[in-house]
């Protein structure tokens, strides 16, 4: 008698499956199913939201712009705790695609203010409607207590990772 193999969702052979690869205590670590779990809401979202070529990451920076207009690139790096430069590429591309309008700051002559294009509002609300029906199929597998807590055990979590890397003072 043949042995059926396990199925996981995406067509993906399961730990312990015959022939599949064993992950050894990864799927112990909270960091490694969290990761798997961001890898398939990004997979998902960018799958759904392909027409408007836009990633979860752009999705965000959007939607912090429109929250902050006029916020500078430093400061909506710091927001991401990011680096400048690490964030300008972004939104080099955002704004090529005229998306995000860059002027100068009235208070620093040297910072750019961003906000978005009625192109850049538009697309985003396009998104943000992509990214609301990703959200529903998230909540239908939690109930509304477990999304608080999940929702709360992950700020912490990020929390003490923050915490973490934070130099100590010496006595």
């Amino acid at each position: 008698m043949r042995q059926r193999q396990q199925r996981r969702p995406g067509g993906r052979r399961g730990p312990g499956s015959p022939g599949a690869p064993a992950l050894g205590p990864l799927p112990g670590y909270v960091g490694y199913v969290l990761r798997r779990a961001q890898s398939a809401s990004f997979r998902h979202l960018e799958r759904s939201a392909a027409d408007l070529a836009l990633t979860p990451g752009q999705f965000s920076q959007l939607a912090a712009i429109e929250a902050n207009p006029g916020i500078n690139q430093r400061r909506l790096a710091a927001l991401f705790g990011l680096d400048k430069s690490t964030l300008s590429p972004a939104i080099d591309a955002l704004a090529a695609r005229g998306l995000v309008q860059r002027t100068r700051a009235a208070d620093d002559g040297r910072a750019w203010s961003l906000s978005l294009t009625p192109q850049g509002r538009q697309l985003l609300a396009r998104l943000r409607a992509k990214v609301e029906a990703q959200e529903r199929i998230i909540a239908a597998a939690l109930s509304p207590v477990e999304r608080r807590r999940l929702m709360d055990a992950l700020r912490r979590i990020e929390a003490a990772l923050d915490a973490a890397e934070q130099p100590r003072s010496s006595p």
